[in-house]
């Protein structure tokens, strides 16, 4: 290596690992610790992605750094493949600029044609406490419209295409209402039904924001968005400028590139024409049964199928002494929150079912390219990573499976599991997933950080949400140091009863298997 070349090198590496340092907020983090083992999470995951492909014009694959041993390694990845890829906004689209993204196509088309689809749409509610000026709110929500191209756009179907329709100014729809004097129940009740109202999508804005004044310095601010034009990832996205917006009146500058959604969905398409269908196609039929009436994963619990009805719903908080053992474990395992917790739940399902491969549905965020990160859009594409599960061995070892299977879907999660599910299975209905399966997500309380200004106290509100699709869907959700199990199902598949008590059973098995990670597993399960 010249020593030009040396030079370089170990600029690249005093970068790379200045950004870890940065992202983690800690100056002692060295080449050698792993990402994980200094407190790394799959958020803070895609920021270190996001800084080096714009900081360094590297794109790390998501793969080689979820399996990196240390920061070293990463730095080796990045400077292997050091390119700055220049291309002209004609090529990044490929022709398809105007059309809408596989996921926002899917949802329109099946609403259009499935009066029983489920809306799609999702919520934060805040408690708002001190002063609130919803002039200045809603100025700031102007502003925040025009930065985020998806807040002033809608959609019209043409023939079997989406195309979404953008307003070149922002209409915001900002509602107030006064409530004082109503009973804490009641209002829950009142927004329960105000957060499902539908959006005609044919119409911008796509969202809506409702302001309820409880007291003279107390308010509930209610913030709506259908899910065509955002997701959780978003929401963060949005807090974070209507934060600054209502503040100082000036956004900040984005840490990305705050790219227009609609050019991450022309790339979308001209990837699937590309080839990457077929790649895609190959890597999920190698996971999943050649028949689809083998997919739909049933619990014990489970009490027939038909007409959907009694959306239920369950909270509990898990104890703190689980919610640390989860931490160390991650820690102590070198994987994500996220790996450990999804391995818990398999272990489970195995355990309950008499399974040996065992898939779930899951989200996964495809916002890894840096100019999105700061982009408002729909990003998360449902994928099944699917593990054969070895219930003799210790719960490390599952783990270590569960990681590989994550980081395939991750790797082949970019297009929407619907249109993947299409091309295994022909015969498959058109529209919204029909057949029950278990669904597992792991995060962070979305939207968690509005500020509104210094005198003004800020804190999230939780409805009790409804169940939208079929089968048993479960978050665990951390705020802080806490963590929180919500489950949502219909009690006409699984009755409430069930799934209280398969709920506590896997508040149990995180307990025991995070905190005994090498006792044989079987001594731990036939506990529960």
């Amino acid at each position: 290596m010249t020593p030009a070349a040396e030079a370089g090198h170990a600029a690249v590496h005093d970068a790379v690992l200045g950004i870890h340092r940065a992202v983690l907020e800690d100056e002692s983090v060295l080449a050698e610790d792993n990402f994980y083992d200094m407190g790394g999470d799959s958020i803070l995951a895609l920021q270190v992605l996001g800084r080096i492909e714009r900081e360094l014009g590297v794109k790390v694959p998501p793969q080689a750094f979820f399996t990196a041993r240390s920061i070293a390694d990463v730095a080796e990845q990045v400077s292997a493949e050091r390119t700055v890829a220049t291309r002209a906004d004609t090529d990044r689209d490929g022709g398809h600029r105007g059309r809408a993204s596989m996921a926002q196509e899917w949802a329109l088309l099946s609403a259009l044609r499935d009066p029983q689809a489920p809306i799609l749409q999702f919520h934060a509610l805040y408690r708002v406490t001190g002063p609130l000026d919803t002039d200045r709110l809603g100025a700031a929500l102007s502003r925040v419209a025009q930065r985020h191209e998806s807040l002033r756009t809608a959609f019209r179907a043409e023939a079997d295409r989406a195309v979404p329709v953008v307003e070149s100014e922002p209409r915001v729809s900002l509602e107030t209402m006064d409530y004082r004097g109503v009973p804490d129940a009641e209002l829950d009740e009142f927004l329960r039904g105000y957060v499902r109202q539908p959006f005609d999508r044919t119409r911008a804005p796509l969202w809506r924001v409702l302001a309820v004044r409880r007291g003279a310095a107390d308010h509930m601010l209610v913030l709506v968005f259908d899910h065509m034009i955002a997701d959780g990832w978003s929401l963060d996205v949005f807090v974070r400028d209507l934060s600054a917006a209502y503040g100082s009146g000036d956004l900040p500058a984005p840490d990305g590139g705050c790219g227009a959604y609609a050019e991450w969905a022309a790339g979308q398409w001209r990837r699937w024409e590309e080839g990457r269908d077929e790649e895609l196609t190959a890597y999920w039929r190698s996971q999943l049964p050649e028949d689809a009436a083998d997919f739909g994963l049933r619990l014990p619990g489970y009490q027939g199928t038909g007409e959907l009805t009694k959306p239920s719903s369950l909270v509990l908080e898990l104890p703190p002494e689980t919610a640390r053992a989860l931490r160390e474990a991650s820690h102590a395992l070198r994987t994500t929150p996220y790996c450990v917790s999804m391995a818990v739940v398999k272990a489970l399902v195995a355990h309950v079912t008499g399974r040996s491969r065992v898939t779930l549905l899951t989200t996964n965020a495809n916002r890894l390219d840096g100019e999105y990160q700061d982009t408002v859009g729909w990003f998360a594409n449902g994928v099944f990573p699917t593990t054969d599960v070895d219930l003799s061995g210790s719960f490390r070892d599952l783990v270590g499976a569960v990681q590989h299977s994550i980081l395939g879907a991750t790797a082949h999660g970019d297009m929407p599991a619907m249109f993947v599910r299409r091309r295994i299975w022909p015969d498959l209905p058109a529209g919204f997933r029909k057949d029950p399966g278990v669904y597992f997500m792991y995060n962070d309380v979305w939207g968690a950080g509005l500020r509104l200004g210094e005198d003004t106290e800020v804190r999230p509100h939780h409805l009790v949400e409804d169940a939208d699709s079929p089968g048993l869907h479960m978050w665990l959700l951390r705020e802080g140091e806490s963590l929180r199990l919500q489950v949502l199902h219909y009690e006409s598949e699984y009755p409430a009863s069930y799934v209280r008590e398969f709920a506590g059973r896997l508040v149990k098995a995180l307990g025991l298997l995070t905190g005994q990670p090498d006792r044989p597993m079987p001594e731990l399960l036939l506990t529960l």
